[in-house]
C-alpha cells in the first residue's frame, strides 16, 4: 500500500512510541493507587494519554502492512473517539496553558487517527485501483486482446470511469491537508519543549515522533 522504504520507517517510529508508552504505563500504574500520590487525577489522565498512544502505536504499525476489516475499523473509531472525550474533560479541568496546549495536542492526533481510519478507502483509491489493474493486466493475453480491440474501435469509457473512481475527491484531499498540518504542529510543540527543557525528555521525543509519523502515514496516502 505504501512504497519501500517507507513501511519500515513508520514501522520503526511507531515501535519506538509503542515501546515508550508501554514503559512508562508499567513504571507508573502503581501511582494512580498510591495514597501518597501528589496528584492522583493529572497521574491517571497521564497514563490515559500513553495507554491512547500505546493502541494508536500497533494499530499504526497494522495498518502499514495490512487492510483491517470493518468491524476492527469501526472499534478503533470507537475507542479513540471515547478517549478524546475523556482527554477533552481533563483539558476543561486540567490547570495551566501548557498542560492544556499539550493535553489537546493528544487530542487532535486522535482525531486525525480517526479520520485515518474513516477516509482511508477515500485516500488508497488511486492505488488499490492501480493494484486491480496490474493483476488484470497480468492475467492473461486474452484479456490484453480484449482491451486492445477495445481501444482500436474506439472504446475508452470504461478505463475513464475507473480514472475517475480512482481519483480522491477534492474535499477529502483538503480534509487530509489540515490533518497532516494539525499533526505536524502537535509534533513541533512537543519539539519546542523538548528543546526548551535542555535535556533529553524520552516522553516528549516520544509523542513528537507520533505526530510526525501521523503526518507522515497521511501524506503517503
Amino acid at each position: 500500500m505504501i512504497s519501500f522504504p517507507w513501511p519500515l520507517v513508520l514501522t520503526a517510529a511507531f515501535a519506538f512510541t509503542g515501546l515508550v508508552c508501554l514503559i512508562h504505563i508499567g513504571r507508573h500504574w502503581s501511582e494512580t493507587r498510591s495514597r501518597t500520590c501528589p496528584d492522583a487525577g493529572a497521574a491517571r489522565m497521564d497514563l490515559v494519554v500513553h495507554g491512547n498512544h500505546l493502541v494508536m502505536s500497533m494499530s499504526m504499525i497494522a495498518m502499514v502492512w495490512v487492510s483491517t476489516g470493518t468491524l476492527a475499523t469501526w472499534a478503533q473509531v470507537a475507542f479513540f473517539t471515547t478517549l478524546s472525550v475523556v482527554m477533552m474533560i481533563g483539558a476543561i479541568r486540567i490547570e495551566g496553558r501548557v498542560p492544556r496546549i499539550s493535553l489537546t495536542s493528544h487530542i487532535v492526533l486522535n482525531a486525525a487517527m480517526v479520520w485515518m481510519l474513516l477516509a482511508m478507502p477515500l485516500l488508497m483509491a488511486h492505488q488499490m485501483i492501480g493494484d486491480a489493474h496490474g493483476d488484470g493486466h497480468a492475467s492473461g493475453g486474452s484479456q490484453n486482446a480484449g482491451h486492445r480491440r477495445g481501444h482500436d474501435h474506439g472504446y475508452s469509457g470504461g478505463s475513464d470511469m475507473t480514472q475517475a473512481m480512482a481519483q480522491t475527491p477534492d474535499w477529502a484531499t483538503a480534509i487530509n491537508w489540515v490533518a497532516i498540518t494539525l499533526s505536524a504542529i502537535a509534533a513541533a510543540w512537543w519539539l519546542a519543549l523538548h528543546v526548551r527543557s535542555r535535556r533529553i525528555g524520552i516522553h516528549k521525543l516520544c509523542h513528537a515522533v507520533m505526530g510526525l509519523g501521523m503526518a507522515g502515514m497521511l501524506a503517503l496516502m
